[in-house]
């Protein structure tokens, strides 16, 4: 997930490119939630109702060439204070992030126009429709960030924050990356086809660790919403191992909080098998210059690896995190 401002309006599906520098903040929040382990407050916020479904807004950024560009480098979704007619805000879904927060740059005049207060660096309690739906927000921390205000134009879009993986504890979401939408539910029933074939993952700490087959062998990952400018994420052994050797790997920076690291990209023929559906990687990376210790956590929490929404473009993830079982349809 990269950290977005303000880009240009786009419909629901579509995508623009945003050509302005970046941020790779995902991976900041990510690193963050590893070195966390398992200690987690508790949900900070919850859906009121049966749930229901909401378009998903996709972001699209450049990369170094040979490799194309990310039409899908973050998925948004719509949130609004007060009544319809008011502005129409975004906040990145992030479910490697065990906690949904807003970022203080685009919290303090939001705060000011809706008299929200504030409690130190959380929210005392706040409410906003997510969508149609409403949620319940309390104690929601202010991520400090530099940047513009802002730009209450009608047109603009802003990015406010993070939705995490709070938001679907105890409940079933559902990713449809063909109809380019997110489904919330208490029950899964009427969410999936019949011949659905679901497996167990696990939900510690509030980050998804899925089993794939992958290379022929039977691994977890970390499945992370908000990583989708990585298909699969590994360390530099299997980077190696699996990059087509006709084709040079690209090495670009990336920022992650105050630190510049290094990113390697390189297409790969790997494939790796998810609740029974075959799916070509593409592309595999690895981040140099990571730190021992931040490599440790990833490998403990997904020892293939880390896998974003670039994996599964095309198809419809179920998650239930109520019976703690996942589903892949194509």
């Amino acid at each position: 997930m990269y950290m977005l401002d303000t880009v240009s309006t786009v419909k629901p599906g579509k995508y623009r490119k945003w050509l302005a520098s970046f941020l790779l903040l995902s991976l900041a929040l990510f690193l963050s939630a590893c070195a966390t382990g398992n200690k987690l407050s508790p949900a900070q916020v919850e859906l009121s109702g049966d749930g229901g479904e909401v378009n998903i807004l996709w972001s699209a950024i450049p990369r170094p060439a040979p490799l194309p560009p990310l039409d899908h480098a973050a998925l948004l979704l719509p949130v609004h204070f007060g009544g319809s007619e008011e502005k129409i805000f975004y906040m990145q879904f992030d479910l490697g992030h065990p906690s949904t927060v807003f970022y203080s740059h685009k919290w303090k005049e939001i705060a000011e126009k809706y008299q929200f207060v504030n409690s130190g660096d959380k929210l005392a309690a706040v409410n906003f429709k997510l969508g149609d739906m409403q949620v319940l927000a309390k104690d929601v921390s202010i991520m400090q960030r530099e940047g513009t205000g802002v730009d209450w134009s009608k047109d603009s879009v802003e990015v406010i924050g993070t939705i995490g993986s709070d938001l679907i504890d105890g409940r079933v979401v559902v990713l449809d990356f063909k109809k380019d939408i997110v489904q919330f539910a208490r029950e899964r029933k009427g969410l999936h086809l019949a011949s659905s074939k679901f497996q167990p993952f696990s939900f510690s700490g509030r980050r998804i660790v899925m089993p794939v087959t992958f290379d022929g062998e039977e691994k977890t990952v970390m499945y992370d919403s908000g990583s989708s400018a990585f298909s699969w994420l590994s360390n530099e052994k299997t980077f190696q191992r699996l990059a087509k050797q006709d084709v040079r790997p690209v090495a670009y920076p990336i920022r992650s909080w105050d630190k510049i690291l290094t990113a390697h990209t390189v297409e790969t023929s790997a494939e790796a098998t998810v609740a029974g559906i075959k799916l070509p990687v593409k592309e595999i990376s690895y981040i140099q210059d990571m730190g021992f210790l931040q490599e440790l956590a990833i490998s403990s929490l997904g020892a293939g690896g880390m896998v974003g929404n670039k994996l599964f473009l095309g198809k419809k993830l179920i998650i239930d995190t109520r019976k703690l079982e996942m589903a892949l349809e194509e």
